[in-house]
């Protein structure tokens, strides 16, 4: 149990860093904040809700792992190199694709409970 604990101090040791010094994360939380507070707003149905957290922790967690990665990389090579800044763009590019598509889900999400209402 104890080891339970630790790994679950660690995890959210992590996501408060992440918290503190990346911006797009804490953009990337608002807008998924502002997008369940309007399913909520609207009613929507649980699975639509359910398609929308785990999208939205979908794009959380492709942050995070962008972070951590670019952070690693600029540790162990702080020089300008082209190879890794491909690897750093193919990591914002991972991000994108998940942006995208959770843009596509919750358009998909929202078009019939809104369109019920307008």
């Amino acid at each position: 149990m104890k080891r339970l604990r630790k790994s679950f101090y660690y995890a959210f040791s992590g996501l408060k860093q992440t918290w503190q010094k990346e911006q797009n994360f804490r953009i990337q939380l608002l807008i998924g904040s502002i997008i369940i507070a309007a399913g909520m707003i609207i009613s929507l149905d649980w699975f639509r809700m359910f398609a929308l957290i785990v999208t939205i922790c979908m794009v959380l967690s492709l942050e995070t792992i962008n972070s951590a990665f670019e952070r690693y990389i600029d540790r162990i090579s702080p020089e300008r190199d082209d190879t890794i800044g491909l690897v750093k763009d193919m990591l914002a590019g991972a991000v994108l694709l998940s942006v995208l598509a959770s843009v596509i889900i919750a358009g998909l999400v929202f078009i019939k409970p809104l369109s019920v209402i307008f």
